[in-house]
């Protein structure tokens, strides 16, 4: 019997195996599938701004200051009717006090309302609004008068006391005729838009003004 020229069988053990791990090796990554990409991440910008700035003529500028001292003074005409009707209820005053002093106050209002109907500073395009406030204050002497006619009557003062709240209501009127001419003067001048485009805009109109907005989209890879 010829002998075993090699007495180490194991000696091919380990290249078998090895052979056989790459074997697998390569098997397995065959098999799988090919990875995703990674994603990246999106971040969309918001668009720009909107936010428009209105420039005011100067003529305009310098009416709303003087709408601001009418409503002071309508409101200083309604402090004084309300005091003087208080004293006379409290009896604080004479009747003659009281009459002089409604009186008073009437021709006050009386010179104002010349004040306010040949104001020189009214801007062209609030006009029509203007004669409309002109309108409500010239109600406010005859409603004084109204007052006093009432403080004369010969009754329990209901008449006074009526006449004095609708002398209140008229205040409110000429209040809110001051509140529309504010609000028409301020949505009259130049409106700058935030691409710096501008628009002219009259009361009663409304602006034109074309805005472009865009959205950027950036994507950011994940590090």
């Amino acid at each position: 019997m010829p002998r075993n020229l090699d007495p180490k069988h194991g000696r091919w053990i380990l290249p078998l195996i090895i052979v056989a791990m790459v074997v697998l090796t390569i098997t397995f990554v065959n098999s799988l599938e090919p990875a995703e990409q990674e994603a990246g991440t999106t971040t969309t910008l918001p668009p720009p701004s909107t936010t428009t700035s209105t420039t005011l003529p100067t003529d305009v500028a310098a009416f709303l200051v003087t709408l601001d001292v009418y409503e002071t003074q309508v409101a200083a005409f309604q402090a004084d009717v309300a005091a003087v009707n208080g004293d006379w209820e409290d009896s604080l005053i004479t009747f003659d006090e009281a009459r002089g002093s409604f009186e008073e106050v009437r021709a006050a209002i009386a010179t104002w309302e010349d004040q306010v109907a040949e104001a020189a500073d009214v801007p062209s395009a609030l006009a029509e609004a203007h004669v409309a406030l002109v309108l409500e204050v010239e109600k406010l002497a005859p409603a004084v008068a109204d007052i006093v006619a009432g403080l004369e009557a010969p009754d329990d003062g209901t008449l006074r006391q009526q006449a004095v709240a609708a002398f209140d209501d008229q205040v409110l009127l000429v209040v809110d005729a001051i509140d529309a001419l504010r609000d028409q003067a301020e949505t009259t001048g130049t409106t700058a838009g935030p691409g710096g485009e501008t628009t002219t805009s009259s009361p009663g109109e409304e602006p034109t003004t074309s805005l472009t907005t865009t959205t950027t989209s950036t994507t950011v890879p994940e590090g």
